[in-house]
């Protein structure tokens, strides 16, 4: 038998975002909303669209206080993958250590060279 981790419907939130940086009380009430209309998981700096330009520590305080308020009523899945391999496994880690129930990857986009480039690298 297997042991279904994720079901239903996992809602990618957005991370709020003010003047300061992380606007953590809006992002509260946003998480809230979510699992008070019964969402089966949270997918946290996922596919909205602001991930891709945020910084490491944005990206860890998300993450972070997402899981924390979340506090194991759903699975939290932490978007942690990038164009580089070696941020995307220290925010793998990151995330694991906090205690996301799983992590949303990518493979790294595929960044062409130029002729030019390619030639002196030989």
């Amino acid at each position: 038998m297997k042991n279904i981790i994720f079901k239903g419907c996992g809602t990618a939130i957005v991370t709020p975002f003010d003047d300061n940086g992380i606007n953590f009380s809006e992002f509260k009430k946003l998480i809230e909303f979510q699992i008070e209309n019964k969402v089966d998981a949270i997918i946290v700096c996922g596919t909205t669209g602001e991930s891709s330009t945020m910084s490491l520590e944005e990206k860890k305080q998300a993450i972070k206080f997402c899981v924390d308020t979340v506090d194991g009523r759903v699975p939290v899945i932490a978007g942690t993958g990038g164009n580089c391999t070696e941020s995307a496994i220290l925010l793998s880690k990151y995330a694991e250590s906090v205690k996301a129930d799983a992590l949303l990857l990518v493979t790294p986009y595929y960044n062409k060279t130029t002729q030019a480039r390619f030639n002196r690298a030989l």
